[in-house]
Formats: structure tokens, C-alpha cells, sequence
């Protein structure tokens, strides 16, 4: 990045002496506060040599990985605005860690410290002498999707999107007057789901705070057969829109910024799963790791109850209609001596 060198006048009225003195002081390093470009086109994919799993990254260099070359003492070196990529894994617990530290021009890693049945999010950042840049993706995009890694079938995660912003409104509300508290939330998420076209139900206020006002808030997904637009799509539109100079919410103060604060994080699953990792339905022991004969005289005992019977367990209506039935039986006796891959994390 290019440096921007200060030029500081300092203009002094009054007696001027008439010897010069000369001042001195100790050199201050520079600092540079514009981070490198992030790298695109992340991809995590699954390699198996043997019996041995590992996961090979791939990406596109910062645009600011421009390599040249200079003379140091008797050396050759290159030089360039990014000094290194640090690539990061997240585990289903949420826990990140640094795994390496790379030089100018890797495009690739090879993750051999990975754990069968585990799953993970990686994320490859340029850095340079003062700054960091994340990746910058579409929380739930295809780009988001594709740094993402299951380690083997039944995995027992799920990719979990949140799509959430915050946005700054040019407001001076009082937020000790509930009244008047309430009344801006609703005219919020009113003028919100008009400029975007969906339901106010699909989305929630998770917070206020001043200066201005900043709003945050999560859009969630669109009930099942809806034609509305996806969360994803929602809020990039809403961006567009913001930049756009929107005049959707002059009423309440107008817009002055907006935050893509939208996350995926990979959240350990309930269900039992087959080494496929498709759902297995009638497991109720949790006991061994197959779908047997305990499971199948639970199962008997509950027969016949309705929602209507005092103690129903809605686990036993596995067609769900409010009564443990014969189609019960039937998608209880398909899944019957299956075996469930991720027996152990369901145990505990």
C-alpha cells in the first residue's frame, strides 16, 4: 500500500531570535492503516490418500500480492504490500485457531491435522505489517459454503447461517421511553419489510444502542412455498439499497451506514444419522448403535395414543398427525436395524 507522507507547517509569530537552532529528534515508525485486499475464490476440499484424511485449500492471491524483486545486500528478494497469509480453522464448537502462517505468492495449504467425523470452516487472511484482511463472502453464499468441510458423511453438524446487520439511523430517540422505544421498532421492521418486499415476521430487533441509533437486527429465512426472496438475497439487496441513498427510512432519521455482520457456523445435530448422514427416525433407546427390538417395544407401548391422552410424546409420531399409527409403523419399521454413525456423540 502506498504510504502518505505528512507535511506538517508550523508558522510562529512574534520575536524570531537571531541564531538558528537546530532540533532533533528519534525516528518514529511509520504506520500503515489500510490493510491489504482479502483473497477470493476460497475452496476447502476433502483428500483421502489411504486411510489418511486431509483437506486441501485452494484460493486467488490478494490483488495486492503483487510480487517484484530488489537487491538486498547480495540477495535477490521480493518485495510486496502483502507479507503473508494466515490461514485459520473453526471447529462445530466455535473455537478458532491459527494452523499456519504462509509466505507471499501460496495459493494452497494442505490441512493434514483434521479428525475423522469432525468438520470445520477455514478462512485464509492476507496480512501485512500492521493489518489483517478477512475473507470478504456472503454469509451462506456458494463462497461461504465452499470453505467448508464435513469430515465424512455422517458428520452430526449442520452449516447454520445467520443473517444479520446492524444500521446506523440518523435519530436522537430516547431509548429510557419505552413508547417512544416501541414505536420506532415498529416503524423499523414496517419500512424495513416494505423496501424488501417480505414479511414483518421475518424480522427481529436484537438490539439498540446510540450514536446515532444503531439498529441490530436478524432477517430470518421465508416460510416453506413462499416466494418471497431468501435471507441471503434480502439483506444484499437492502446494501444495494443503502447505497443507493435509499430514502426508505427518512421518516424515523434516514439511513447514515449499514453493517453485513452475517455469519455460518457449523452446529452439532441431534438427530441419529446413517453413514450417508440421512436422518434415522425411531432410535428411542439410544442405547447400542442400531435401530433393534428395545426401539421396537418402545414404540409398541406407545401405539395407539393420540395428542389427546395425558403424557403423549410427540418423538413416537414419527408421520406426524397427532396419533402414534400404523404410518408411524411403517416409517418406524424402514428405518429397523439401521445402524446410527454418530452413535458415540449422541451418547455423550
Amino acid at each position: 500500500m502506498k504510504k502518505a507522507i505528512l507535511l506538517v507547517a508550523l508558522a510562529v509569530f512574534g520575536a524570531v531570535p537571531a541564531t538558528a537552532q537546530l532540533a532533533t529528534s528519534d525516528p518514529v515508525a511509520a504506520i500503515d492503516n489500510i490493510p491489504p485486499a482479502p483473497v477470493t475464490d476460497l475452496q476447502a476440499l476433502l483428500a483421502t490418500e489411504g486411510d489418511v484424511r486431509s483437506v486441501a485449500l485452494t484460493w486467488t492471491l490478494s490483488v495486492d500480492d503483487a510480487r517484484s524483486f530488489t537487491t538486498f545486500g547480495n540477495q535477490v528478494v521480493p518485495t510486496g504490500d502483502v507479507r503473508g497469509y494466515r490461514v485459520y480453522r473453526q471447529h462445530a464448537e466455535g473455537v478458532e485457531e491459527l494452523i499456519a502462517i504462509l509466505a507471499p505468492g501460496m495459493s494452497e495449504f494442505i490441512d493434514d491435522g483434521v479428525v475423522e467425523g469432525s468438520s470445520y470452516i477455514y478462512s485464509v487472511r492476507s496480512f501485512d505489517q500492521d493489518n489483517e484482511s478477512d475473507l470478504d463472502v456472503v454469509a451462506g453464499s456458494d463462497e461461504d459454503l465452499a470453505r467448508i468441510v464435513l469430515i465424512s458423511g455422517a458428520s452430526g453438524v449442520v452449516v447454520e447461517t445467520t443473517i444479520k446487520a446492524s444500521m446506523t439511523i440518523n435519530s436522537n430517540l430516547d431509548l429510557e421511553n419505552d413508547a417512544s422505544v416501541t414505536l420506532f421498532k415498529d416503524q423499523f421492521v414496517q419500512q424495513l419489510a416494505e423496501l424488501l418486499g417480505i414479511d414483518p415476521a421475518r424480522i427481529t430487533i436484537t438490539g439498540l444502542a446510540r450514536g446515532s441509533i444503531i439498529v441490530s437486527f436478524e432477517i430470518s429465512e421465508p416460510a416453506t412455498g413462499s416466494d418471497e426472496a431468501g435471507a441471503t438475497l434480502a439483506l444484499e439487496t437492502l446494501k444495494t439499497e443503502v447505497a443507493a441513498g435509499t430514502d426508505a427510512f427518512d421518516s424515523i432519521g434516514g439511513v447514515l451506514a449499514i453493517e453485513d455482520e452475517s455469519s455460518s457456523v457449523l452446529v452439532p445435530v441431534s438427530d441419529p444419522l446413517d453413514a450417508d448422514g440421512n436422518v434415522i427416525v425411531g432410535w428411542f433407546s439410544r442405547e447400542g448403535n442400531t435401530v433393534g427390538l428395545d426401539d421396537f417395544f418402545l414404540f409398541a407401548d406407545r401405539f395407539g395414543e393420540t395428542a389427546s391422552d395425558p403424557g403423549f410424546d410427540s418423538r413416537y409420531d414419527l408421520v406426524p398427525n397427532g396419533a402414534v399409527d400404523l404410518d408411524d409403523f411403517f416409517r418406524f419399521a424402514d428405518d429397523f436395524g439401521k445402524v446410527v454413525a454418530n452413535a458415540l456423540d449422541l451418547q455423550g
